[in-house]
């Protein structure tokens, strides 16, 4: 794993110089994320030794090159696609990212809709704080997330601190949303309904606030539609994610403009969106991967215990 890139750049020797270029400049000089010319697009495996270490730098896509999204600048993020394509993989991916370029500072609210399935074997992880797999449960995750957030704000006016970059405060919150439509009260039964209008409440709130306090939501659905994506949450997303979607309704909703029904029928194929759009290759990452990493930072951790 690299250092963070600004510790690490100020201390290169001319031999490193193409690599940090290649891995570096980029996302220095737009703030944001490395966007480079696209001369092929093509699979790749993801390698968590691109990641930089302490930083919210995360590698997010490839053309020819890396591209990384930087959660420092735009702390939200609005991800849809149809199903197979590669949503869920992407958000394995950026949850390993911040994982182990923050093992110290990362804390993560998960809210997994598809029955716990993708990250309920996350859950001992000291850095997970909660996977919710209902619509009960995300309530009660969405309400935790947001009393840390109301507290934040009173410490906040204590300091008078006006946002996270202002202060010496490390940790960050992610909230993670995998199938946001299961929170819509247009898609649940009656019984429910009054809990997923609660949920959407917290989530425009933790979307309008949490952003300057250190909380960063990710919501993913791969039913984009006006009734799914919230409104509050969507207008407070800078940074948008699209996988191919079936038609032009529904990358208007995620993205604001037609694009992604035409993307190539190929998994992990997607647009990233900033203020323009960026036809990318997302990394492959199974749970064999995540798991082998864990396994190997696990003991690392315990031969370095061992070795005091």
């Amino acid at each position: 794993m690299k250092q963070s890139p600004d510790d690490h750049y100020s201390e290169i020797n001319n031999e490193e110089v193409s690599v940090v270029i290649e891995w570096f400049l980029p996302p220095a000089l737009v703030g944001l994320a490395a966007l480079v010319p696209n001369n092929k697009l093509s699979n790749w495996n993801y390698d968590k030794d691109r990641l930089y270490y302490h930083s919210w730098f995360v590698p997010i896509g490839k053309k020819r090159k890396i591209i990384y999204h930087n959660f420092e600048h735009y702390p939200h993020m609005l991800i849809g696609g149809t199903t197979r394509f590669g949503k869920t993989v992407f958000l394995k991916s950026l949850f390993t990212s911040l994982l182990f370029s923050n093992p110290d500072r990362v804390r993560f609210i998960i809210l997994d809709l598809k029955g716990g399935l993708e990250f309920w074997k996350y859950r001992d992880l000291p850095q997970v704080q909660t996977v919710a797999t209902d619509l009960i449960e995300a309530c009660k995750a969405l309400d935790h997330a947001y009393k840390l957030i109301k507290l934040e704000e009173e410490r906040y006016r204590k300091h008078s601190w006006t946002n996270i970059a202002d202060t010496n405060i490390k940790e960050r919150t992610f909230i993670i949303v995998d199938e946001g439509a299961e929170l819509s009260p247009k898609l649940v039964s009656k019984e429910f309904k009054k809990y997923a209008e609660l949920a959407q409440i917290y989530l425009g709130e933790i979307a309008r606030i949490g952003g300057g306090l250190g909380f960063r939501l990710i919501f993913a659905t791969q039913y984009p539609t006006r009734e799914t994506v919230p409104m509050q949450v969507k207008m407070n997303m800078v940074a948008r994610i699209s996988f191919r979607i079936a038609d032009g309704v529904g990358s208007r909703v995620i993205l604001d403009e037609m694009g992604a029904e035409e993307l190539e029928p190929l998994p992990g194929r997607a647009i990233y969106k900033l203020a323009e759009k960026h036809v990318l290759q997302c990394p492959y990452i199974d749970d064999e991967t995540i798991r082998r990493y864990l396994y190997e930072s696990r003991k690392n951790r315990e031969s370095s215990t061992s070795d005091r």
